[in-house]
Parts: C-alpha cells; sequence; structure tokens
C-alpha cells in the first residue's frame, strides 16, 4: 500500500527545488542537492519525485500558476494600458534591481537552458508564454475596440513583441548587471503604445 504524501514535506521540496533552479539552473542542481536544501533524504525525495524530470515539471507548474495569477492581476482591469505596461517593465526592473541583477526570470532562464533538449518541460514554457500574450492582447484589444488605440493596432502582435522585448531585457540586464536594458524597454515600449494612440 503506498505512503501517504506529507503536503508540507512535498511544498518544501518544491520550494527549495524552485529556489536551487533559480539560482544554479536546472541542469547544474542534482537530486542530491535538492535533498540536502529540504532537509529530506534522498529516498524519500525520490517517493514523492520518481525523476528529476518529474520534479523540474512540478515546480515548473507551480511557478507557471503563480506567474498566470500575477498576469491576470496585471491586464484583468481598466487602467491606462500606457501605465499599466509601463508598471510591467518597472515592477521587473524593480525587482532585479532589488536582487542585483542576480536571478532574471525563472520562466526565461528554463526556457532558454532547456527548450532545445526537454520537449514537457519547453511545452510547459510555451504553454505560460501563450497565456501571457493571449491575456496581454485582449488587455489592449479592449482599449482599442474602446478608440484608445487606432484601429489598425494589431493587439497580439503588439503584445507578443511587449512580452519579448521584456524577457530580452531581462536577460540583457542580468548579463550586464544593471537595468539600463530594462528601463530602456520600457521606453522603447511606450513609445510605441503613444504612437498607437487614436
Amino acid at each position: 500500500m503506498a505512503r501517504p504524501q506529507n503536503l508540507e514535506a512535498r511544498e518544501n521540496i518544491l520550494n527549495s527545488a524552485y529556489d536551487l533552479f533559480y539560482r544554479g539552473g536546472y541542469k547544474g542542481i542534482s537530486m542530491d542537492e535538492v535533498a540536502l536544501k529540504s532537509g529530506v533524504k534522498k529516498a524519500n525525495l525520490f517517493h514523492y519525485y520518481p525523476s528529476k524530470e518529474q520534479l523540474g515539471l512540478a515546480v515548473l507548474r507551480r511557478a507557471a500558476r503563480s506567474y498566470e495569477e500575477q498576469i491576470t492581476g496585471r491586464f484583468s482591469n481598466d487602467s491606462d494600458p500606457i501605465e499599466t505596461v509601463a508598471g510591467m517593465f518597472s515592477d521587473y526592473a524593480a525587482r532585479m534591481e532589488k536582487e542585483g541583477c542576480f536571478k532574471g526570470c525563472f520562466i526565461g532562464n528554463l526556457a532558454q537552458e532547456i527548450s532545445d533538449e526537454n520537449e514537457k518541460m519547453r511545452h510547459e514554457i510555451s504553454k505560460l508564454l501563450v497565456f501571457w500574450v493571449e491575456h496581454f492582447a485582449a488587455f489592449l484589444e479592449r482599449h482599442r475596440v474602446a478608440g484608445y488605440f487606432r484601429g489598425e493596432m494589431n493587439s497580439k502582435g503588439a503584445a507578443q513583441a511587449m512580452v519579448s522585448l521584456l524577457e530580452g531585457a531581462t536577460l540583457v540586464s542580468k548579463a550586464q548587471k544593471n537595468v539600463e536594458a530594462m528601463n530602456n524597454a520600457q521606453a522603447m515600449a511606450s513609445t510605441y503604445l503613444k504612437a498607437l494612440k487614436a
């Protein structure tokens, strides 16, 4: 008979693995390190997550749910769209500055590291990015339909471009250890949207 899973222990494992993967990358972290940080025996770790891939997927899906909540919260209101988009960039810049531009974006880091090597994890990352673009695009489209933006605006194209701009600026800021690229990306996104105002 299978042992009942301890939810507190599982959460501790996921928290520990998330922190380790964020700081050291998915491929650079061993199950031994996860067991040590979470304070469980390796055999118990494998009881909860029989393989590193299953652990990685669990961590990724948990992180994705958090991102989805933030995305939904940001784009479900009717606030000024230019200010809302600028806030998305400035929030990233503030977090990166607080962390010394050390960790970057968890999802972006994983996308760069494993998209060519792990199809299951790549698929989960892609699903989140699609969710992000779709909600962002729907937000812009509501404002286009309401007359805030010009009729010819391509809401989905704009959303995808700005998500890409944000993730690219995160990468550059992480590499250069300053948020200049993020601030410039914010200015570029704001200029672009202002040019499309009706």
